[in-house]
């Protein structure tokens, strides 16, 4: 424990401890700097800090373009295999296209989850041709991270959780805001299939032990939100956390690995 802390505080890369980053973005975001925002710029972060794994979507994905998004995410996956997990991603106004996308993406290899941004989508979490997602998800038992950032969002994704039990949902940012936050902690303790990260964007003290305490190790997972943020400060809040060393483990990779199945 005290190793991993001094090892955070030195710069060190953790390299004994196994990181999956499970929200990650790739590409250029508008009116935002986003330096190192290449694969190769990622993997340099990725190897000052010991992040074995990043699993990202682009930002052109959730943005103007899903399928130039998709595509740039399969160019790193094909790459660089070991170190990126691909997101699919899709755009809930070609409903038409949806299957076909996803269809087309999973036949890579790496391509193991998918990701929505119904904020930047600019329509509710439930809306109707999102659930096109949510089957495949239920069928594949794959994860599903979501951009989660109100009350009402956490509320929408407790009902989907007992509607979709084989899909696997993440609460992009554990519910954005402080009480959402309290919110999501209780979908989680009811749901076996319900998981935040910690992509925080609005960090609190102590927030990472307090969602350890909440919910237990088991269903939190590292997320930093790279490279639209530098993975350093809530790679720093794990790593020098007041939690035991197993919890550590856990939160920074072996959840993330077992939802990916690999």
């Amino acid at each position: 424990m005290i190793e991993i802390i001094e090892q955070a505080k030195e710069g060190l890369p953790l390299d004994d401890i196994f990181i999956i980053d499970s929200h990650c973005h790739m590409g250029y975001w508008h009116n935002f700097n986003v330096p190192e925002n290449s694969a190769e710029g990622m993997l340099k972060s990725m190897d000052t800090l010991g992040i074995n794994i990043a699993c990202t979507t682009a930002h052109s994905s959730i943005g103007p373009n899903y399928k130039y998004g998709n595509d740039m995410v399969i160019d790193a996956v094909l790459k660089y295999p070991d170190r990126f997990v691909g997101y699919v991603t899709i755009s809930p106004h070609y409903p038409e296209d949806i299957k076909n996308e996803m269809e087309r993406c999973f036949s890579i290899p790496g391509m193991r989850g998918i990701k929505l941004h119904p904020s930047s989508h600019r329509c509710p979490i439930d809306y109707k041709n999102y659930h096109i997602v949510y089957n495949t998800a239920d069928e594949m038992h794959y994860p599903v991270l979501i951009h989660v950032f109100s009350r009402g969002d956490v509320a929408i994704i407790d009902k989907l959780a007992s509607e979709y039990m084989g899909a696997q949902f993440i609460m992009g940012h554990a519910g954005g805001e402080i009480r959402a936050m309290e919110d999501a902690v209780d979908v989680v303790n009811r749901h076996d299939n319900v998981y935040v990260d910690l992509a925080f964007s609005n960090p609190f003290e102590g927030n990472v032990e307090w969602f350890v305490k909440e919910m237990g190790s088991k269903k939190v997972l590292f997320g930093s939100d790279m490279p639209f943020y530098d993975p350093r400060p809530t790679f720093g809040r794990v790593a020098m956390s007041d939690i035991s060393l197993e919890e550590k483990k856990d939160v920074f990779g072996l959840n993330m690995k077992k939802l990916l199945m690999l």
